[in-house]
């Protein structure tokens, strides 16, 4: 193993102490060995879990590569933080301990057979694959219809959609080691004849469960409302795109909840490098991993930031600035071939990792898998690299952007199939597909001829083509898939987790202190707060194209340049504005299907909300010559009731959008109790009247007063939303009508991604965010995962 430099691996400054911080936090908490007898942990960072086990276990494994040089370089790139395995390999590899272990992170496991044996078997297996630290995927579409006889004619099905609870018990009952809960697919064809109940299925529970999220946790159900563990896609293939009528209905259930996501089979067979009968038609969870039932993700990240900052350091070596002309040119040949150098290294490690039988959750996956060899090498990190290729001069989703990321994943993508090629000459193992592959090598020229490593291009794309034309396929069925990296972007310190756009260039996250409780510690981008101090403009440059400033059409363009060389599926929700309309969702959905993308899922902010929604505006204006504030304004009432109580709270804002006055009345409670409250608005009033930034602490204060009286208010649309207290509510009130006016202040279309947040359970901000398959808390990291 590499010698390690202890001074490397200290924080040498504020902004990487607090990544540290939170790193040692995540270690402690999910990923360390932990002594059987006391509990504690064993190890306290990532370098440790390294160190300590996964390194020693990887060099002991006889392989192909054994004697080959790169097994140092790939410890090197682990221990400096270029590439990183999947969370399950980080929590049980090299653990003596743990007598379940599991390497991998999703399983797809195909079609569900039609009898009831069929579907426990399918359960049994979902059980196995969540205590070793996976997901998992199904198909329904063979299940028979609902209605039809079942018994020999003495009774009828329930359908498939009536066994969506099952599954998703066992999702959210079966613990992955006391460290991250269940997930699961449920994917069924459209021409299914309970489709219509399948795409609507999650419509009710959703906004179920959503209210249950606004309990709090001690008096939430200890098992959440059903299907709040899974995610729900639909086939489309064939002549799904003439059922006009399919279409308008899975693009209202989109809009109104996120699900259904739509699988474009035609393009998943038709541009993956397995073969027909190996039926690549079946997704994981997060819909990255799209190939044969019964194979294991086998995910391993590239740190595109780390790498970026890199290319920047050599450019600043030879005397380059950002302003010159060549700035861009040269960094992407720099950048272009570390990143083909370091996804080659990703895919040894990965082909490594599937040689160990015990990481496995049952034989017959194990089989298959190590017959087919999938590897899934992706990349976090991306944004960064763009802003520092361009010095923030290209938006994220415009022009130059999207040729920016199809060449970063053609460049990854030959370096996995060149270490591939290595491999099948050293084994004689080959997975012949020579047609796919012929083509894709003709794809990946055409786009990186004309780029700045054209010369290590045409060699290198020169040889594969020599190899197929001898051996007919690579070692590998296939090498790249773009997964979300969620947790172990804190261990590579990167904000922009996959190939997401930053969201923020600052962010929160809580983590809990043996002496302070909970503690905020906010981050700043790792390679990028450098240079964000010397270069101001840039930093201005960047905060113009985050997340909420990018439309929707600039995310399907980068998710279509990605997915273009990408073996499998790329893991990107499509967020759009709480104020986009189903048919605007439709016309996306139409976008999507000429853009060569296999997997289309959206999420507009603010569906399921568990916060207050506004009642229709009662136009009475307020009138107060010693306010301070403009004599006519614009008000809310809303109604709040339990079961010894009615109360009216009434919201008025000035001209600038400024909540100013609070105005509390009770009915049938008794004057003394009415004049509390009464006075009780009085004093919110008066606050804001005189310091309108003294709103947020008002807040934050009102929504940590719990008394155990349930105050519940029905929205136009029947919703409950529940509080533990009047000012709790007034609290969660404010929160809503303050975001509402906010939006006003700067109106927005489909042109514009700057809606509203979901309301977070734990810290009470409106941060709550949908992520993939999970909602996460932008401000201080509470997950639904």
């Amino acid at each position: 193993m590499p010698n390690i430099d202890p001074k490397k691996q200290q924080p040498q400054n504020e902004v990487e102490r607090v990544w540290q911080s939170l790193e040692e936090y995540l270690t402690v908490t999910r990923y360390a060995v932990r002594d059987p007898q006391s509990g504690e942990p064993l190890e306290k960072n990532y370098i440790d879990m390294l160190t300590a086990r996964i390194i020693p276990k990887l060099m002991a494994k006889q392989t192909p590569m054994s004697d080959s040089p790169m097994l140092e370089e790939l410890c090197k790139a682990l221990l400096n933080r270029h590439l990183i395995p999947a969370s399950p390999l980080l929590m049980s590899f090299g653990n003596p301990y743990t007598r379940r272990p599991g390497y991998f992170s999703c399983y797809p496991l195909g079609w569900v057979g039609d009898s009831l044996a069929d579907i426990e078997q399918t359960r049994q297996k979902m059980r196995y694959i969540y205590m070793a630290g996976g997901g998992a995927g199904i198909d329904i579409s063979k299940l028979r219809p609902k209605g039809s006889p079942v018994d020999s004619g003495q009774g009828m099905a329930s359908g498939p959609v009536g066994f969506l609870p099952d599954f998703d018990a066992v999702t959210g009952t079966t613990n992955q080691g006391g460290r991250r809960r269940g997930a699961l697919l449920v994917q069924m064809d459209w021409d299914h004849p309970d489709i219509a109940d399948f795409v609507r299925a999650k419509n009710f529970n959703a906004k179920l469960n959503s209210f249950i999220q606004t309990l709090p946790p001690e008096e939430r159900p200890e098992q959440s409302a059903h299907l709040s563990n899974m995610n729900i896609s639909v086939n489309a293939f064939g002549n799904f795109w003439d059922d006009t009528t399919l279409i308008k209905l899975i693009a209202e259930n989109m809009w109104s909840t996120g699900d259904p996501g739509l699988l474009f089979v035609d393009n998943m067979l038709r541009y993956s490098p397995l073969k027909s009968e190996d039926e690549p038609r079946f997704s994981n969870p997060c819909g990255e991993y799209l190939a044969s039932a019964g194979t294991a993700c086998n995910l391993v990240t590239v740190n595109a930031a780390i790498l970026a900052r890199l290319s920047m350091d050599q450019l600043y070596l030879e005397g380059l600035s950002p302003d010159s002309s060549e700035w861009t040119d040269k960094f992407c040949g720099y950048f272009w071939s570390h990143m083909a150098k370091t996804a080659g290294l990703a895919c040894l490690l990965g082909n490594i990792i599937l040689e160990f039988d015990e990481g496995y959750p049952l034989p017959d996956i194990m089989t298959k898998t190590q017959a087919l060899k999938p590897v899934g090498v992706g990349m976090s990190g991306f944004h960064t690299a763009l802003i520092l290729a361009h010095f923030g001069r290209t938006v994220y989703g415009d022009a130059q952007a999207v040729d920016f990321a199809k060449k970063t994943q053609a460049s990854l993508t030959l370096g996995t199939l060149t270490l591939s090629a290595e491999l099948a000459k050293r084994t004689d193992h080959v997975y012949e597909n020579a047609s796919f592959w012929s083509t894709h090598l003709d794809e990946l020229a055409d786009t990186l001829y004309d780029s700045s490593i054209n010369s290590y291009a045409r060699s290198t794309i020169t040889q594969l083509k020599d190899f197929i034309s001898e051996k007919g396929g690579f070692y590998n069925c296939l090498t790249t898939s773009q997964a979300p990296t969620g947790s172990v972007s804190i261990f590579l310190r990167n904000m922009d987790t996959g190939i997401e756009p930053f969201f923020s260039l600052t962010m929160n996250r809580r983590i809990l202190d043996a002496n302070d409780g909970w503690i905020t510690k906010t981050l700043q981008p790792a390679e990028l707060w450098e240079i964000f101090k010397r270069y101001p403009e840039l930093k201005e440059r960047v905060e113009a194209q985050t997340t909420l400033n990018l439309t929707p059409f600039q995310q399907i363009n980068m998710l279509a340049a990605f997915q273009f060389h990408n073996h499998t599926g790329v893991s990107k929700t499509v967020n759009v504005p709480q104020d986009t309309t189903p048919d605007q969702i439709e016309k996306l959905i139409h976008l999507s299907r000429d853009q060569r993308l296999k997997g289309f899922t959206i999420y507009r902010d603010g569906s399921l909300q568990g916060i207050i929604s506004v009642t229709q505006p009662k136009g009475k204006k307020y009138t107060d010559d010693d306010s301070g504030v403009a004599n006519e304004r614009e008000s809310r009432t809303y109604t709040a009731r339990s079961h010894n109580l009615k109360a009216h709270i009434t919201l008025s804002n000035d001209d600038e959008k400024n909540i100013r006055e609070v105005f509390v009345t009770a009915g049938e409670v008794g004057a003394d109790i009415n004049a509390l409250f009464a006075a009780f608005g009085m004093i919110l009033s008066t606050s804001l009247k005189c310091e309108p930034d003294l709103f947020t602490p008002l807040v934050n204060t009102l929504c940590k007063v719990r008394m155990g009286e349930r105050i519940y208010l029905e929205m136009a649309n029947g919703e409950k939303i529940v509080g533990n207290s009047l000012p709790h509510v007034i609290g969660l009130t404010l929160l809503k009508r303050k975001a509402t006016l906010e939006k006003d202040k700067n109106p927005i279309g489909l042109e514009r991604n700057m809606s509203s947040f979901d309301l977070c359970p734990d810290c009470h901000s409106l941060s709550l965010k949908r992520d993939g398959s999970c909602r996460k808390c932008l401000n201080c990291g509470f997950t639904t995962c």
